[in-house]
């Protein structure tokens, strides 16, 4: 079932991914499809996936892999200043290790985006998938979209540098109504009552403002910004125009969690939730 005029949104987070892991899973063992999807980091990799119709890639990647020496730790940090093994994650995973499905995902007919944050601006810049050949979006695009400051270095694109979308639109809400989506299906990686603090200030972020100074003023006013995406789409949901995937259960995952115990858990929290609420969604899609 493919729904017209509907946008998927899908946060990032880092391990915390592992529960849009379980959503997407649902999603597609119900045969749920969208025109539109538009992901932030860890979510711009989980909805490549669900893209190219490789439904045990994303468990594979956030949960099963994870105990990968080479998928991260603090002596990737040391060496490539990177806690995450980047030319890992997205060069000899999807290449070799998990080979991700790039004929499947370049044909498919949905328009897929990733968000990135400009180091010169400090501003989102949405990276559509049929503006690069699909390797080049793996290995360059979706490893922007999730380069974290501080525990990654920024990722060149046509000539500027980028770091981490969620820097700058952790939840591209607006960019999806902007983009003629007046529905959306939202998946959040957070508990409901979350909302953001103001990020602390330490000495490595005083030292990043020297070479990004725009970098650092995003960060410094980002939990405007989601807290505003959250109100917005907490909004909209009473409108009937939003309907949100979020964890229900509380749960012990952080951005960079190498449990995969934890994570498991975490893929079938999202996948169960997910599916006690696939009639309700199916509902929803035939109302709108």
């Amino acid at each position: 079932m493919t729904n017209k005029n509907v946008g998927l949104i899908l946060e990032g987070g880092g391990m915390r991914g592992a529960y849009t892991s379980g959503v997407l899973a649902a999603f597609m063992d119900s045969n749920i499809k969208f025109p539109y999807v538009i992901g932030v980091s860890a979510g711009a990799s989980n909805g490549a996936n669900f893209v190219a119709e490789q439904r045990e890639r994303n468990k594979k990647v956030f949960v099963e892999h994870v105990k990968d020496k080479e998928f991260s730790g603090f002596r990737h940090w040391i060496k490539d200043r990177s806690y995450f093994n980047m030319n890992y994650l997205y060069d000899s995973l999807p290449n070799k290790v998990v080979p991700f499905d790039y004929e499947t995902f370049k044909k498919s007919k949905t328009i897929f985006k990733a968000c990135a944050t400009s180091c010169k601006t400090g501003k989102p810049v949405y990276f559509g998938k049929n503006d690069f050949d699909p390797l080049e979006y793996m290995e360059v695009v979706l490893r922007a979209s999730s380069s974290l400051p501080i525990i990654s270095t920024p990722v060149e694109i046509n000539g500027e540098l980028y770091y981490d979308g969620g820097i700058s639109d952790s939840i591209p809400i607006n960019k999806s109504i902007e983009d003629g989506n007046q529905y959306n299906v939202v998946v959040l990686t957070r508990n409901k009552e979350y909302r953001k603090e103001p990020q602390k200030i330490n000495f490595a972020i005083k030292k990043l403002s020297k070479k990004y100074p725009k970098i650092v003023e995003a960060i410094k006013t980002r939990h405007i910004r989601y807290n505003s995406s959250l109100d917005k789409i907490q909004e909209l949901e009473k409108k009937g125009e939003v309907f949100v995937f979020r964890p229900v259960k509380k749960f012990a995952v952080d951005r960079l969690e190498r449990d995969i115990s934890k994570l498991d858990a975490l893929y079938m929290q999202g996948y169960n939730e997910t599916m006690a609420k696939i009639d309700d969604l199916g509902k929803w899609l035939e109302n709108i």
